[in-house]
């Protein structure tokens, strides 16, 4: 496990002061809430299986590729949309002779769109739950895979239905099991070539490009799902030679062309992916200056790279962004808007992770206090981007894209340095963010209550806010009015115990709904917190909130092990979810 999987774990330790420190980790334990093992993904069918009564009507077939093209392929492009659109229309006429390859493809295109559909559209295309009609074409998918003998393919069809399956399929499978599928779909890419450029293969233009976009797609998958897994570690160590995919739109390129057309300046339909291509080029290019070895920078000889080579490393970069992607960006398309937003938030995270108080030799407790105030106005900006994206109602078809993508790390720097920010222009922001980022995700957040990583983060919040009324009891202030995201926590979890005394969340039953018949309404809520500041007899200790480790916050960004140090020994519950996606189960599925 990487030394960047293992510091988040320590960090959450404040939350449940019972946790012990043996057995698995808490992103371990929620990993295991909260998804399927995903091992029958790939291995799940060993006949083949005849699919042709699960492709919808062909009038459904037509309206999921449209959702495809608007909600999945600008953010994925690893084909030539054009050319795989009159593919589809061939196949849908004559379902009973589509090639394997072919059926592979358009079950990914089936699956990505049906996850990226509103809820209820699904639901009237389909008549069945989301859930269901989701697993139905994961299955359809798998067994699509399995007829086109995926493990034994050189056919690049084949490999872009499965990194198709891959990327939609981040919301559901253990990021652990889908890192060791993303390594099947790397060896499926290197043994076809995709890992040297077409150029050097005397290949034709239209297939170095398809080659380019599908390999750069798997790189930038495998680097998020290793962060993900606590891998630590991706493709970018490999060795490869593969060029950026070009500057250009769809309708420059076509199988029959004689050469690529000349890169142009400024926004195509390649810009949400190109912009994030960068960023894996920008790593694989600094390795000659730079090791990046589970997220510590060193220079080739082994010294640690000194904070001014990384903060100049970092600006060079988003330089180069801003002036080849965002100047470009026009705010009111809704995919430039996303471009900006998700490009400046990365650069925001590099920062991050450069100036985090574990690259100190004290691990951040001689930090100055304006580092500190660096690092929480960085992890704001984060938080904040998140909620924009959420906020532009035309980007909702992307949801499924923004909703996998939670800035998980700076939302737990920014509640750890709440816990020490009680008042002022940060705390006010700070808390406003995370009520907004609660809102955000409200209906995901529900779905994972039973999550181990739900309940540290709602306890450290909890604390959090209850530093906040501490500080203003102490000062002879009013309690501030506690935001709707501290509120439903406390309708579920309750009080937090004034310092010194013991919270136990283990107990499943203590784990209700707002709605439950034992919760704590809103204004019972108020009524006690207004006795309890006006009781003489209170019993409460007005020093700021500490527990041993939390005075300096030492977590990297993934660095998952504070995780797991908070909650060792909490239980583990079942997640309804996870038993909604059954990966080894047979194709026993409806033809609807």
């Amino acid at each position: 496990m990487s030394e960047e999987f293992k510091h988040l774990e320590e960090l959450l330790e404040g939350s449940d002061e019972e946790a012990h420190k043996t057995g698995p980790g808490i992103i371990q334990k929620a990993y295991d809430v909260l998804h399927g093992d995903g091992s029958g993904l790939l291995f799940g069918f060993s006949n083949k299986g005849d699919l042709k009564r699960l492709h919808p009507p062909a009038i459904n077939i037509f309206r999921l590729w449209q959702t495809y093209l608007s909600a999945v392929y600008p953010l994925t492009m690893v084909f030539h949309a054009p050319t795989i659109q009159q593919q589809i229309l061939d196949a849908s006429a004559d379902l009973e002779n589509i090639p394997e390859s072919m059926e592979a493809l358009m079950f990914a295109i089936y699956y990505s769109a049906v996850v990226a559909l509103p809820q209820e559209e699904c639901e009237a295309m389909f008549g069945m739950p989301q859930p269901a009609v989701i697993n139905k074409y994961m299955l359809a998918t798998q067994q699509a895979l399995n007829n086109a003998k995926l493990l034994k393919t050189l056919d690049m069809t084949v490999l872009q239905a499965l990194v198709i399956l891959l990327i939609s399929s981040r919301h559901t499978i253990d990021p652990r099991s889908l890192w060791i599928h993303c390594g099947t779909a790397i060896r499926l890419g290197q043994r076809i070539g995709l890992h040297r450029d077409g150029t050097s293969l005397s290949l034709p233009p239209f297939e170095i490009e398809m080659r380019r976009r599908l390999w750069w797609q798997m790189v930038v998958l495998d680097t998020q799902v290793a962060e993900l897994s606590g891998a630590g570690t991706s493709m970018l160590s490999m060795t490869f030679d593969t060029h950026l995919p070009s500057n250009t739109n769809d309708s420059n390129l076509n199988p029959e062309m004689a050469h690529l057309p000349p890169e142009r300046p400024g926004a195509t339909d390649m810009i949400f992916c190109l912009a994030k291509y960068e960023f894996g080029f920008f790593l694989k290019r600094s390795s000659t200056d730079f090791f990046f070895f589970e997220g510590a920078w060193a220079k080739p000889d082994g010294a640690p790279a000194s904070l001014v080579e990384k903060d100049r490393a970092i600006d060079e970069l988003a330089l180069r962004l801003e002036e080849k992607y965002i100047v470009h960006c026009d705010t009111n398309i809704t995919l430039h808007f996303l471009t900006k937003i998700f490009t400046r938030t990365a650069i925001y995270r590099m920062r991050l992770v450069a100036h985090h108080p574990r690259r100190h030799p004290d691990k951040g407790v001689s930090m100055p206090p304006e580092e500190k105030e660096y690092l929480c106005r960085l992890s704001l900006n984060i938080v904040e981007n998140d909620n924009l994206s959420h906020s532009n109602k035309s980007a909702d078809k992307f949801a499924w894209y923004v909703n996998m993508n939670l800035p998980f790390p700076a939302l737990i720097y920014l509640i750890s340095e709440l816990r020490h920010r009680t008042r002022g222009e940060l705390s006010d922001r700070g808390w406003a963010a995370m009520n907004e980022a609660f809102r955000n995700r409200i209906r995901f957040i529900s779905a994972k209550r039973e999550s181990p990583m739900f309940k540290a983060t709602s306890v450290l919040a909890l604390k959090a806010w209850q530093a906040r009324e501490i500080d203003a009891a102490a000062h002879g202030e009013p309690l501030p009015e506690a935001p709707e995201y501290i509120m439903t926590l406390r309708s579920i979890f309750g009080e937090p115990p004034a310092k010194g005394k013991k919270i136990s969340i283990s107990d499943p039953g203590s784990l209700q709904t707002a709605l439950g018949p034992n919760a704590k309404s809103d204004a019972k809520i108020k009524a006690e917190q207004a006795q309890a500041h006006a009781s003489p007899g209170m019993n409460v200790a007005l020093e700021p909130v500490t527990e041993p480790g939390m005075n300096s916050i030492e977590w990297s960004p993934m660095d998952w092990s504070y995780w797991d140090d908070l909650v060792q020994n909490w239980d583990r519950h079942t997640c309804e979810e996870s038993e909604q996606f059954n990966f080894g189960q047979s194709l026993a599925v409806d033809a609807q």
